[in-house]
C-alpha cells in the first residue's frame, strides 16, 4: 500500500507538472492540458505498479485491463475539469478535484480488477 501511495504521489506530481507547465505557458488550456497530463502519469503507473506495487510482469492482457480502469478514469478527469472549467472556478480547483478523488477511484479498481491475484482455484 505503502508503494502504490508512493506512486500515486509521483503521478500527481507528473500529472499536475504537466497541467500547470501547459496551461501556464499558454500551449493550451485546462481540458486538453489535464488529457496530456493523465497520459503522462498514467504511462509511469503503470510500469510502476506492475513491477513495484504488485510484483506482476506488465502483459498486454494486463495492459488491456489497466487501460480499462484508466479510460474510467480519465471520463472522470475530463468531466471534473470541464465542470470547473464550465463553473468559470480557477483551474487549479478542477485539477485539485482530479487529484482527491482519481487515485482513490484508480486504486480500488487495480486492486479488484488490474492486478487482482488469481486464486487457487482459478
Amino acid at each position: 500500500m505503502l508503494v502504490f501511495g508512493a506512486i500515486g504521489v509521483c503521478n500527481t506530481l507528473l500529472h499536475s507538472g504537466t497541467v500547470i507547465a501547459l496551461v501556464e505557458h499558454g500551449v493550451t488550456t485546462p481540458v486538453p492540458a489535464n488529457i496530456a497530463g493523465f497520459v503522462i502519469a498514467n504511462t509511469f503507473s503503470f510500469f510502476s505498479n506492475s513491477w513495484l506495487t504488485f510484483r506482476l510482469s506488465p502483459t498486454l492482457a494486463r495492459y488491456g485491463k489497466f487501460a480499462l480502469v484508466s479510460l474510467t478514469s480519465l471520463v472522470l478527469t475530463i468531466s471534473l475539469s470541464a465542470l470547473a472549467e464550465a463553473m468559470h472556478w480557477h483551474y487549479l480547483i478542477g485539477l485539485l478535484l482530479v487529484m482527491l478523488c482519481g487515485p482513490v477511484l484508480t486504486y480500488l479498481l487495480h486492486k479488484v480488477f488490474t492486478f487482482r491475484q488469481p486464486q487457487e482455484s482459478d
